[in-house]
């Protein structure tokens, strides 16, 4: 199912992708985040962090300065995916096993909603102007959907069917078409939400997972956790452009808020890779993290980076200069 690619890039890429391990980032670890934490957050100033503790049924507050967990509610069951409204004071969780959205007042840190939604929903995103929320949901036979939300009125808009294992998605900042990573399918389906239309199925690589886009919309990023890349794909021509080799079973994916620079969790690696976002050097600087890394996230700063450890309990802070 994947498209052939140029010959001589890829043997660029292969050659020329080789770690920096010579530079060296600062890194720090904040102990005892819940259990099995699975996602995190950032409130839109990048002075909150939240987390979903998957094995205690909690969400999570994260005291930056102090470097400890301040606060913990309980949500719904197995929460998995979360996002922090624009306003930064509602969060919107995915519960898998109650089948609910928990909806959060993040001012006062309790629930104070859960949208029923059936299933086994896993991944939440927010659109660009902040009125939907859009959440992938596994099913409860091999058809997955996508459910649309809205934001301030906290209901279902609609419901979408998908295919196989619908998990991270993307939405892009300047056309808000959705793009769903179909883990059982090998492919990123684009959804145009106005119409409620597939538009488009892009074969990607072997078992992908995380998803990233950037600022201006034009370059998705795929992780591929079983053949070990990334599938680049070209927004306005809807294909991959180009296929990376990357560490060990990447994962998560976050590209800074400046569109300048990708960062790769590689979980079988137990590392972060770091790579311009534009490919113009195809040197990855990298540094390590705990066991079972999985999410990953960008400060406004540009260089403050998170990453959520799920089998180590803890949350990895890098500060990574700016180049």
């Amino acid at each position: 199912m994947r498209r052939p690619r140029g010959i001589l890039f890829l043997l660029i890429i292969i050659l020329g992708l080789l770690p920096a391990f010579g530079e060296s980032i600062k890194t720090s670890r904040i102990k005892k985040v819940g259990v099995s934490p699975n996602f995190i957050a950032l409130s839109p100033d990048g002075s909150k962090l939240y987390a979903t503790s998957y094995g205690t049924d909690e969400l999570l507050r994260i005291d930056l300065s102090k470097k400890v967990v301040s606060d913990s509610i309980l949500i719904g069951s197995s929460p998995l995916g979360l996002a922090v409204s624009a306003d930064g004071k509602t969060g919107f969780v995915a519960c898998k096993d109650s089948s609910t959205i928990a909806v959060v007042d993040l001012v006062s840190f309790r629930t104070v909603a859960d949208i029923k939604v059936g299933g086994l929903p896993n991944f939440v995103a927010i659109s660009p102007r902040g009125y939907r929320a859009y959440v992938t949901n596994y099913g409860r036979t091999k058809e997955g959907l996508l459910h649309i939300v809205d934001v301030r009125e906290r209901t279902v808009l609609s419901t979408i069917k998908m295919g196989i294992s619908p998990f991270a998605l993307a939405v892009s900042p300047t056309t808000e078409m959705v793009y769903v990573v179909m883990g059982g399918e090998n492919e990123v389906w684009v959804v145009d939400p106005d119409q409620q239309a597939i538009v488009a199925k892009i074969p990607v690589g072997e078992a992908p997972d995380g998803i990233a886009i950037t600022p201006d919309g034009k370059r998705v990023f795929v992780a591929n956790s079983r053949s070990n890349d990334l599938s680049v794909i070209d927004t306005q021509h809807m294909r991959v452009q180009v296929t990376v080799p990357v560490g060990k079973g990447p994962f998560g994916l976050a590209v800074s808020p400046d569109g300048k620079r990708l960062f790769v969790v590689n979980t079988g690696s137990r590392n972060v890779w770091i790579l311009p976002t534009d490919l113009s050097t195809l040197d990855a600087v990298t540094f390590n993290v705990d066991r079972g890394p999985t999410d990953i996230k960008v400060a406004p700063d540009n260089r403050t980076v998170y990453v959520i450890n799920e089998m180590s309990n803890s949350l990895t802070i890098a500060d990574a200069p700016l180049q």
